[in-house]
Order: C-alpha cells, then structure tokens, then sequence
C-alpha cells in the first residue's frame, strides 16, 4: 500500500458511518480519532506561523497533546519551543517523522480539513 491509499484509507476509516456533511459533526469523529490515535509527544514542523511572534516558518516544536478545537481553526495542539508553551493549529504542521503512524494520521486530517474548510 503506497502512502496516499494509507491516508485515504484512514480519512475513509474516521468518517465511516457519518452520514452529515456539515463539517462540525465530521470534525467531532476526527478530534476523537485523532485523540485516540496519535502517540504523543512528536516533533512537527511549523508550516504557518501568523500570529505567532516567537515562531518562524520550519520551526522544529514538540507536539505534546491536543488542546480543543475551534471554527475556524479545526484541531488545535499544545506545542512547545523550548521552554514557551503555545495553542497552535493542526493545519499549520507537518510531522518531521515521514514514516511515522502521526505523520500519516495527520495527512489524512490535513487533506481532509482542506477539502472540508476551503
């Protein structure tokens, strides 16, 4: 299995059984699998960084657990740079791991929330 059929299998695997299209009942199924599915802490690496004064874009932080999530901004995660702590958008990371289980579970969120928000 290539890497974009383990990511369309587990978007499909998330979402299976949700009839709404309304993306606030398909973000609830995510938020609870990724909770369930992601091992943590790992390293990302920030894609975005607005709003952010201390982060840059390719900083290296720790993803240290899921924080909430809230319209507009999807799943948010408590990250750390160093010793700063900071709420930070799941859509503006990227796992450095390529080959882990997250990078994979995160891919999958990620083109997911894409098709869904924008």
């Amino acid at each position: 299995m290539d890497n974009n059929e383990k990511i369309n299998q587990i978007r499909e695997q998330v979402l299976k059984g949700v009839k709404s299209k309304h993306k606030d009942v398909q973000l609830d199924k995510w938020l609870e699998y990724l909770e369930k599915n992601l091992s943590f802490p790992f390293e990302a690496k920030v894609l975005e960084a607005e709003g952010a004064s201390d982060l840059s874009w390719q900083d290296i932080v720790k993803v240290k657990n899921i924080n909430d999530y809230i319209d507009p901004y999807g799943v948010l995660l408590e990250i750390r740079k160093g010793r700063r702590k900071y709420i930070f958008p799941l859509c503006d990371l990227e796992v450095v791991d390529k080959q882990s289980e997250n990078h994979f579970i995160t891919q999958a969120y990620l083109d997911w929330w894409s098709n869904v928000f924008w």
